[in-house]
């Protein structure tokens, strides 16, 4: 169950570019300005990214199968004599006989952007507005849109977080790292990009003891999409049905966006770390609540560098997650149950409550007495001392009263 506003179809938003007349420093206005911001929403072709398109729209196609693209309304500039700017300042200014926050909304539009000449960082979102700079990257325009159109919280660290700030999920998500790469299959499927059947489930106990899976590379050309995921791969794996949970899935450096732009040094620029296949444990229960339980990252990085085939690791819950091979379209996974520690049951018989208890947590076992407790010792338990059986096990120990007091 997902708990953020899916973004299907094509949502028109507004662009103001807004010019500060008492800037300090100065604003300086670009020539075309209008047209400038046009481009960067359109078609938006780059020599650092071997003249491939780094656009809003290109991005939002390739990243959501299709299934979601904007339309843009690019306004002439504004001015407004104010040295910091609130993303909805200029929502009651009049316009063309009502306010400008009305008029947009009569025209149908669903978000509005204010796009000024301050430096860096500069962006934020509130509702229907939020606010950008030229200087910041398309990533970081696309991040407040997607606050502002889904409800979508940031996933990278805050100062107050509990856990390491190198486990956070970084370039591997958009909403993370502001840098144009894909987002996370946990988050394609919050945003309706990708539904519940594109995610595996591996579950523990099969008779083999081992699951594989196909793995689509999050990155997939939609060409490259199973009508329904379930029968030719799945881009993710989730392991565990409670919370927190652990998800698995590919990432390749298939496409620009993933890729990124290493030359421009723009730490907003950057495509993923490594490639292969990386594992996280999903911290946040709703995707629209900034609150974090416990101080938690939203995503855990479980592979600070991406496993590549033949590597393995185990996860939080004792599974091992085993890469296997790489495929043109992702990579095959295998899954294997936790490897059981066993114990030998100890005789406890004719023992005190206290002594048997001690005796059998000193092997990791739990005991749970029925019959009287004072004055008593043991008659009969069921394992019988001997037995193996899985460390954490119970051992149930029938207690009578000592009558030879």
């Amino acid at each position: 169950m997902t708990s953020a506003t899916p973004w299907f179809g094509t949502k028109r938003v507004a662009f103001v570019p807004l010019f500060r007349s008492n800037a300090v420093p100065p604003d300086q206005i670009p020539p075309n300005w209008e047209n400038v911001i046009l481009n960067r929403v359109l078609f938006n072709p780059r020599p650092e990214a071997n003249g491939a398109d780094r656009s809003l729209s290109a991005w939002l196609q390739a990243v959501s199968l299709r299934r979601a693209d904007i339309e843009p309304l690019v306004l002439p500039m504004q001015t407004i004599a104010r040295q910091n700017v609130l993303p909805w300042d200029l929502d009651g200014i009049p316009w063309q006989g009502e306010t400008l926050g009305q008029f947009l909304r009569n025209q149908g539009v669903q978000a509005a952007q204010l796009v000024m000449l301050g430096g860096r960082p500069s962006g934020t979102s509130a509702g229907f507005w939020s606010r950008v700079v030229m200087a910041e990257s398309n990533g970081l325009w696309l991040m407040e849109l997607i606050h502002s159109l889904t409800g979508f919280v940031d996933l990278y660290p805050f100062p107050n977080d509990t856990d390491p700030v190198d486990r956070n999920i970084g370039a591997f998500d958009q909403m993370s790292a502001t840098s144009q790469t894909h987002p996370t299959i946990f988050t394609k499927n919050e945003l309706g990009w990708l539904g519940a059947g594109c995610i595996g489930r591996y579950q523990f106990g099969s008779s083999s003891g081992q699951t594989g899976f196909i793995l689509l590379n999050n990155s997939s050309p939609p060409q490259f999409t199973p009508p329904d995921c379930n029968s030719g791969g799945v881009f993710a794996v989730r392991i565990g049905d409670d919370f927190p949970y652990v998800m698995v899935e590919s990432r390749r450096k298939t496409d620009q966006f993933e890729t990124g732009m290493s030359s421009t040094g723009d730490p907003q620029e950057m495509g993923i770390t490594s490639e292969g296949v990386i594992a996280y444990r999903v911290q946040i229960r709703n995707a629209t609540n900034n609150v974090r339980e416990g101080g938690k990252i939203p995503l855990y990085l479980l592979t600070q560098t991406a496993l590549r085939v033949g590597e393995s690791m185990v996860l939080d819950n004792g599974a091992t997650l085993r890469v296997g091979v790489e495929t043109p379209k992702g990579h095959i996974i295998l899954m294997e149950d936790p490897i059981a520690e066993t114990v030998i049951v100890p005789w406890v018989s004719g023992a005190n409550a206290e002594d048997a208890r001690r005796a059998l947590e000193e092997k990791g076992l739990v005991a749970d007495f029925s019959g009287p407790m004072l004055n008593s010792e043991v008659l009969r338990q069921t394992p019988d001392g001997q037995t193996v059986v899985t460390k954490g096990s119970t051992v149930h120990l029938l207690m009578h009263k000592i009558t030879n007091l």
